[in-house]
């Protein structure tokens, strides 16, 4: 929303289209500024196109899965887990990447159950929608379709449209103590079925689409993330209503008939590419800790997840922090990088107390995991990275409040206890199925305090 009156200028005489590439300066140093400007803009607009498409090409590097088919993790994240960052300890993932160009996939669901999952449906943007309960209900099939692309569906099918020709689709399980066999069935009966012409008509899967790049070059180099956005916004189309917006990129190679190759762009060019990457990257990582709203008990509630709309920015540094965060109403979530009085976490000798006087309002669990400040989970002597509802043990207080004791030596508080670096960290909240107090702000955590 602006102040200002949006009018619809579709079909009037003065907004013609032209066909002709925007003007290039000829002079070096104002091309090296139009370069920068449009590098930056570039950085803001794509980069969670360019970092999924990086997260794609590591999964295929790794496991040579081709995109058609899911690729399950067998164990919970832990210490050393760097397929993306700030992931959770409280469900198995599974990833697949779908290629719609061709028609629409269904996805065959077993029964779960009371057992909370989801299907985060990630466009190529990082924008999602979800296949849970909360969406499909006991739907056992869904199909997904791409824009302008209904051929062959079925008229009484569930079907979920999608924004973009390439999609991730992220897969959560919650796990309960130790039922891994029976999450690696739930798994196995998750089935994708790209289709033509009609129901179970399969196509084969193909390898990884595109052109392959280093995933961890993406987030240090320019040449690697523009040859990632590219790959991207090639195969998984950009919206209509920001088309122009990105014909602003083709001063830097991109966009164009052919695939993006820096090394045809003249050095001034390269340069202002080169600096507005870095500099784009400096706003974004020096934005991580605003995400969202801040709570007067110095945790901050983290809003429109996985729906943001035009604001590119916050989009940026949400995939930034972490890949296919979930929408708030299958997973509402808070962090926080301070304690109650705004100070780091980290610098307290002994250590921290959450106290939340009512459990989190969760339709199904919730939990508190700690991360590095790197967003990566930290090592610790029992194992433990996660405290929450379905910690065996966990107990209560007498008044009904729950108290987390965050620390590296161990307390004595048994399962309420999560250990800590003595270095920095964050928190994450995680609310699954979040009741409505969650959603309204009507419940907040707790401040974290720094024991004395």
């Amino acid at each position: 929303m602006t102040g200002y009156a949006a009018l619809d200028v579709g079909d009037v005489d003065q907004r013609q289209v032209s066909t002709r590439a925007d003007l290039v300066p000829r002079d070096g140093t104002a091309r090296r500024s139009v370069a920068h400007a449009a590098a930056f803009d570039a950085v803001v607009y794509g980069l969670p196109a360019a970092y999924q498409y990086a997260q794609m090409c590591r999964q295929y590097a790794e496991t040579g899965v081709p995109t058609g088919q899911f690729v399950h993790e067998r164990r919970l994240a832990a210490p050393g887990f760097a397929a993306f960052r700030v992931p959770n300890v409280d469900t198995l993932y599974s990833n697949a990447w779908l290629d719609l160009r061709e028609g629409p996939v269904a996805i065959d669901l077993p029964d779960f159950g009371d057992r909370y999952f989801t299907l985060n449906l990630l466009d190529a943007f990082g924008n999602a929608s979800n296949i849970s309960r909360r969406t499909v209900g006991p739907a056992r099939e869904v199909w997904l379709v791409a824009p302008g692309d209904d051929a062959g569906v079925p008229d009484d099918a569930v079907r979920l449209r999608v924004a973009s020709r390439l999609m991730w689709v992220l897969m959560r399980i919650q796990v309960r103590g130790d039922d891994l066999a029976e999450i690696h069935r739930l798994q196995d009966s998750v089935l994708l079925r790209p289709v033509r012409g009609g129901r179970g008509v399969a196509a084969g899967a193909t390898s990884v689409v595109g052109e392959v790049v280093d995933p961890d070059a993406v987030v240090t180099d320019w040449e690697a993330f523009f040859h990632a956005m590219d790959g991207a916004l090639r195969l998984g189309g950009v919206p209509a209503d920001e088309t122009a917006l990105v014909r602003r990129f083709a001063v830097l190679g991109l966009a164009g008939t052919a695939a993006f190759r820096p090394g045809l762009l003249d050095e001034e060019t390269r340069a202002g590419a080169a600096s507005g990457f870095a500099a784009a990257m400096g706003v974004i990582d020096a934005c991580r800790p605003q995400l969202g709203e801040p709570v007067p008990t110095g945790w901050t509630k983290v809003c429109d997840k996985g729906a943001h709309g035009a604001n590119f920015l916050s989009r940026a540094v949400m995939n930034h922090v972490g890949l296919a965060a979930n929408v708030v109403e299958e997973n509402t979530s808070f962090n926080t990088y301070v304690d109650g009085e705004g100070r780091p976490l980290g610098g307290a000798a002994g250590g921290y107390l959450l106290t939340m006087e009512r459990p989190p309002p969760a339709g199904a669990f919730w939990s508190v995991t700690l991360y590095d400040d790197s967003g990566f989970l930290v090592p610790s002597a029992i194992d433990r990275s996660s405290v929450g509802s379905a910690t065996p043990g966990l107990l209560l207080d007498v008044d009904g409040s729950v108290t987390v004791s965050i620390s590296a030596e161990d307390p004595g508080v048994g399962a309420n206890w999560l250990p800590a670096p003595r270095g920095r960290f964050f928190l994450v909240l995680r609310i699954y199925e979040p009741l409505a107090d969650a959603l309204s702000g009507a419940w907040l955590p707790g401040p974290v305090r720094p024991v004395a």
